[in-house]
């Protein structure tokens, strides 16, 4: 730890030509991140740390969203710089004073109704690509990538699927997902910024009671308002967080009505399972750690799906 705190004492020194006062590492406040409050004589700075060698481009990509958003009017912390130093890819922030959404003392719905008026100001962020890189989000022809990403989980429903041989759907299933998903291709979709991770973990409530949104790691291009509300199921599904009556807050401050989502939801069910087995088939081709997980998602969604 005391490298890292050399490391953002560096950092500080470069960038404002003054000595750091204090640094506090945040622990368990970062899954993939290091991240520190440093305080020098004239302000405070949030430091976020990685020696992961995708980390710059993921930074980047962080602080162009951030940039986006702030221009829509959704309240973000500005940032200072990307970098790096030392082996470290880093982002520097402005430190915004406050409580965490889950322990804030103000009521939760309203944080939600919040993040859904939020959410449609950055859902109507136009981008002309698809997927999760700056590259990806910035170039390229969201409709033909959107196809093929569909077209690949249509061609992957095969009679030899490694989905089928652990068990997260039987043959006479897959012809069902397979028509599912080429239902999805058939449909006209509308394609813009998500932030991918919208959750109250994810945000700041300052002094004045407003709601500031955190962590742009998971944004990406893609469908909207769809793939956020599927974030959103998924992690209801999973942990009942947001519970029902904090999603349809949600869905008050986006300005979709109750009958609107409910006619949405057989769509939002199959793209849930079509992200739910593309991840999966991510996790085998990379032979990523926790399979189990990406294992029971999949087959939850598809239980919640056919149901």
């Amino acid at each position: 730890m005391s490298r890292d705190i050399q490391i953002t004492s560096r950092i500080v020194s470069t960038l404002f030509d003054a000595p750091q006062i204090e640094v506090t590492p945040l622990i368990g406040k970062g899954s993939v991140n290091k991240v520190f409050i440093v305080k020098t004589v004239s302000r405070q700075v949030v430091i976020r740390m990685s020696e992961r060698d995708e980390a710059f481009n993921e930074y980047a990509k962080e602080a162009w969203c951030i940039e986006q958003a702030a221009t829509r009017g959704v309240p973000v912390p500005s940032v200072i710089s990307v970098g790096r130093c030392e082996g470290n890819a880093y982002i520097v922030q402005s430190y915004i004073a406050g409580d965490e959404g889950r322990d804030s003392p103000a009521q939760k719905s309203g944080i939600w109704r919040e993040l859904g008026r939020y959410a449609r100001l950055i859902h109507s962020i136009g981008v002309p690509g698809f997927g999760l890189t700056l590259p990806e989000i910035t170039r390229g022809d969201a409709r033909k990538s959107w196809l093929r990403y569909v077209d690949y989980n249509i061609a992957s429903l095969a009679e030899d699927d490694p989905l089928i041989t652990l068990g997260v759907l039987t043959r006479p299933q897959s012809r069902v997902v397979k028509g599912l998903f080429a239902d999805l291709r058939d449909r006209e979709f509308a394609f813009g910024l998500n932030h991918g991770d919208i959750s109250l973990k994810n945000t700041i409530i300052d002094v004045r009671g407003r709601v500031h949104l955190l962590d742009w790691g998971s944004a990406e291009a893609s469908i909207v308002p769809h793939h956020d509300l599927i974030q959103l199921l998924k992690m209801n599904m999973l942990e009942g967080d947001p519970d029902d009556e904090q999603i349809l807050a949600f869905l008050d401050g986006y300005g979709i009505s109750r009958g609107a989502y409910e006619r949405m939801m057989p769509v939002l069910e199959s793209l849930l399972v079509l992200r739910a087995f593309d991840k999966l088939r991510w996790a085998l081709e990379w032979n990523v750690e926790g399979l189990e997980g990406f294992v029971s998602h999949a087959r939850e969604a598809l239980s919640r799906c056919l149901a």
